[in-house]
């Protein structure tokens, strides 16, 4: 994240993390495109290694529930700024 500037004022500065929240979901919502996409080749194959399959999934897991928490993170940080800015 960008550091805070000098003269920024608490509305900027919420307004600053939703943009840098909403690039960050973006960011991982593309890896864990990614990520189910070679899980998908991987199936595909006719003897899939099961192992790095199932490391994917987990890895997947993973940036789900970060995708979920930064939503959620986003949406309670926009109530704030839609109610006081």
């Amino acid at each position: 994240m960008n550091s805070p500037m000098a003269a920024e004022s608490g509305c900027d500065l919420m307004k600053r993390l939703a943009k840098d929240l909403k690039l960050s979901i973006a960011k991982t919502q593309e890896h864990a495109d990614q990520v189910a996409s070679r899980i998908a080749e991987l199936e595909a194959q006719a003897n899939p290694d099961q192992s790095q399959i199932s490391a994917l999934k987990q890895a997947l897991e993973v940036l789900r529930k970060k995708i979920e928490d930064e939503r959620a993170s986003l949406s309670e940080l926009e109530d704030v700024i839609s109610e006081n800015c």
